[in-house]
């Protein structure tokens, strides 16, 4: 029934057209049968504003006249910043007065900005009338909403990041910020996603990242960014090109590094039946005291690797480190580690042989061919 009545308003509006065509026909171009009066812009309770919030349902309602019996066709579209609406054709058949028509918008979750609504007034006597109206979308500041929130969509990462060290004070939102305009809207627009070291800096490091401090013959912990900005992998990589930060190193490694050290260097080789030890063991030793170390004099070591990867084999131990000892000693080319770190934790009498410091940097400029 609907598709009949439709059909028969349509067949009025051509009768009618047809029927003003014949009776202006000498005048045409000068009967003006339209008057286009204002564009207005409410709530969903029908109450006129010019400021919206994302996710809101707007009414937008042309008011026109007809100066005599005629046919009004309206039609427009709503452009803002980030989104834009189609208002379809609406149609008004009626004799001379005032008429309204009105158009019912969703304003997207992810829309901001200013948001501009143009209506085009026209009949098929040529009569042609644009008219714009504005109003503004004010986004919302987002808030803090916990972890659990995110397990909803993210169920394998939030177990992970059960299991590491970031757990339970370091949450999702401490790295991705407040979340909950990312849950309604499930956008990636509104969670951040940063990938530089820097954003692990912010809890990884001390003073301004640039000292690497010292104490007690050991790096001091929560300085892996200090000692990363410290190396050549600093000016080239990020902390997340060898991390994944949701992860934990210590039980799920495989996951937690994503690329080992012969991704980035396969030309270097190794020798002196040390083929099957991980580079970590000699490039990242304990070198970082948290809570306690073990051994004695040239022997010690810390309870947490170092992420200085370079060792100079010709430096002393006590030239790792400044004068004062209070921070470690960088040259031209940065940072740097010493042989009884990277060595004598292995070579100490126990697990390997040559476990004298002067035996050990003998050797260790033929590891590497």
């Amino acid at each position: 029934m609907s598709h009949i009545r439709y059909k028969s308003t349509i067949i009025n509006i051509i009768l009618l057209t047809v029927l003003q065509c014949l009776i202006f026909s000498k005048t045409a171009l000068t009967v003006e049968v339209l008057s286009f009066n204002d564009i207005t812009i409410t709530n969903n309770l029908g109450e006129p504003q010019t400021e919206f919030g994302p996710g809101n349902v707007i009414k937008i309602i042309a008011s026109f006249s007809l100066e005599r019996i005629g046919v009004a066709i309206l039609r427009g579209t709503v452009t803002g910043e980030n989104w834009t609406a189609t208002l379809p054709p609406r149609f008004k058949l009626g004799l001379a007065g005032d008429y309204q028509v009105t158009w019912t918008v969703n304003i997207p979750v992810t829309a901001t900005g200013n948001t501009q609504v143009e209506i085009i007034l026209f009949n098929l006597l040529q009569e042609r009338v644009i008219r714009s109206a504005f109003f503004a979308v004010i986004p919302y500041e987002a808030e803090y909403i916990g972890s659990t929130a995110c397990s909803l969509c993210h169920p394998v990462v939030f177990t992970e990041w059960e299991k590491t060290l970031h757990y339970p004070s370091v949450g999702c939102e401490i790295c991705h910020g407040p979340g909950s305009k990312h849950v309604l809207t499930q956008s990636p627009q509104f969670i951040k996603i940063d990938t530089s070291s820097k954003q692990c800096g912010l809890c990884h490091s001390r003073n301004d990242g640039t000292v690497i401090e010292a104490e007690n013959g050991f790096i001091k912990n929560q300085q892996q960014y200090n000692e990363f900005l410290a190396t050549k992998h600093g000016k080239v990589l990020e902390c997340v090109t060898c991390h994944n930060p949701h992860f934990s190193v210590s039980t799920d490694r495989s996951n937690a590094i994503k690329i080992n050290c012969t991704e980035c260097h396969p030309t270097q080789k190794v020798d002196l039946l040390m083929e099957g030890i991980d580079c970590t063991q000699c490039h990242m030793p304990f070198a970082v005291m948290k809570s306690m170390s073990t051994g004695v004099g040239p022997y010690r070591k810390g309870d947490q690797r170092t992420h200085i990867v370079r060792i100079k084999t010709a430096a002393n131990p006590q030239d790792m480190f400044t004068a004062g000892g209070n921070a470690i000693r960088q040259d031209a080319q940065g940072a740097f580690i010493t042989d009884n770190f990277s060595c004598l934790g292995c070579h100490n009498g126990t697990e390997a042989r040559l476990y004298d410091f002067e035996s050990v940097r003998k050797t260790t400029t033929l590891i590497h061919y």
